[in-house]
């Protein structure tokens, strides 16, 4: 526990992203990592789609290296081989709730509900029950927090909000990565966005760049210890 919370005070250090409602154990809410490293991970939420999804898996296959997917399990349960592929290339699974609902507007029955079906759907794909949480928006109130202790969960928010499910022009995504990169960021990107994604292009010149800047690309429960 002691460490889970200094972790969250390194975070507050170099956080980026908007303030949150913090539930009650906020020990395990996390917007980046503190264990000094020049270590970065990459994180993918709304997925799996069926376009974009494979040609961010092929971009971190080239590279070899892994990623954080958060999955919505109506897109989980659409596309199931998708999340198996993530798996087994080695990337972790995250639970994003089954709807993606208005968490601010959701009853803690219903979204214990919603976790547990998205819990249900990666395990039968993967074998293995997640253990990290990214609540919709990032928001993090009273039934976040009931439902994240519930189930011992480690809430994931981020540092770095790419924004690009707005489908902003891939020089934007990338200005925003390589300004605000640090050792320990959490770098919010989406795989399932409505229209044309310019997140694989951005990635092909965002990898590589944080390579070269000496960091090394982890998947989060590494970037954090847990």
């Amino acid at each position: 526990m002691r460490i889970r919370l200094v972790a969250l005070v390194l975070c507050l250090s170099c956080l980026l992203a908007p303030s949150f409602n913090y539930p009650v154990n906020a020990s395990s809410v996390y917007h980046c990592g503190g264990n000094g490293k020049r270590q970065v991970a990459l994180t993918f939420d709304d997925g799996p789609h069926p376009d974009y999804t494979p040609a961010i898996l092929s971009i971190l296959e080239e590279y070899k290296v892994p990623a954080t997917f958060f999955v919505i399990g109506e897109n989980a349960r659409q596309y199931p081989e998708l999340v198996k592929k993530e798996y087994n290339m080695g990337n972790e699974i995250g639970n994003h709730t089954f709807s993606h609902p208005a968490v601010s507007k959701t009853s803690y029955n219903d979204l214990i509900n919603e976790t547990e079906l998205v819990d249900g759907e990666i395990l039968a794909l993967t074998g293995k029950a997640p253990k990290i949480f990214r609540p919709p928006g990032g928001v993090c109130d009273k039934n976040v927090g009931k439902v994240a202790k519930e189930k011992n969960y480690s809430v994931i928010l981020w540092t770095v909000d790419t924004k690009d499910w707005q489908i902003p022009p891939t020089h934007d995504i990338v200005s925003c990565v390589k300004t605000n990169l640090r050792p320990g960021a959490i770098i919010l990107f989406h795989d399932y966005v409505w229209g044309a994604s310019n997140t694989p292009e951005a990635l092909r010149i965002l990898i590589p760049h944080i390579l070269d800047e000496g960091y090394e690309i982890v998947t989060v429960s590494e970037l954090l210890g847990i």
